[in-house]
């Protein structure tokens, strides 16, 4: 069983791009101001340490998480080049979500990616829509410490297909049902500028997203 989030459509007006460009605007500062406060917090939890060394310990981890954070928003940026070895991206993005938002629940985030170059335009929206997958695992997937969230690269024929899945409480879940999140949001409308066709998966454990568009542009 699975749910179409979104289809591909013909070329959208310029005000489809303002809308996305508000949009992520929004959450970033939005993810932004709640990465601080977490991390505030951190070091206010550091500063009570009965030793010097354990608040020594407690803010090398605080300092590798703001690296992590740091190196995410660097790899978001819009491209500069042509053309991204979205592998390797993928794999940068991959290991610093794990080290920022994984770490602490211990989730292990496994990625298994083909070399696949691509425009870097689709390439920057399929990365854009893979962060905000796996930062919306981080948060809501995970009810207890342990757990996985698996990302697959492949090719398959003529198109490139990207699987995000997890073994957490799934899109039912054991929660109250959650109002529509502004991710949720963006995620819809990277993938419909860029021409991804995108599905989520009701699983019996866990979820999985899955995202399909040619290798090249049409």
């Amino acid at each position: 069983m699975h749910l179409n989030l979104t289809q591909p459509e013909p070329v959208r007006a310029p005000m489809a791009a303002v809308f996305a460009n508000h949009l992520l605007l929004a959450e970033y500062i939005h993810r932004s101001a709640n990465d601080f406060a977490v991390v505030c917090a951190e070091v206010d939890v550091a500063g009570q340490e009965t030793t010097l060394e354990r608040a020594r310990d407690r803010l090398d981890t605080v300092v590798e998480r703001l690296y992590s954070l740091a190196a995410i928003q660097r790899l978001l940026q819009p491209p500069e080049l042509e053309v991204m070895d979205l592998g390797n991206e993928l794999g940068d993005l991959c290991h610093h979500h794990a080290q920022a938002r994984f770490a602490e629940q211990g989730v292990f985030v496994q990625l298994r990616a083909a070399n696949i170059e691509l425009d870097s335009e689709r390439g920057w929206a399929l990365l854009m829509i893979v962060s905000e997958l796996l930062t919306n695992a981080a948060r809501h997937a995970f009810e207890r410490p342990g757990g996985f969230v698996k990302v697959d690269l492949i090719r398959c024929g003529e198109e490139l297909v990207c699987l995000v899945s997890d073994d957490g409480v799934g899109m039912g879940g054991h929660r109250p049902a959650a109002k529509p999140r502004m991710g949720t949001a963006i995620v819809q409308e990277l993938a419909r500028n860029a021409g991804i066709r995108m599905n989520a998966h009701h699983c019996s454990i866990g979820t999985m997203f899955e995202m399909r568009m040619p290798l090249l542009p049409n």
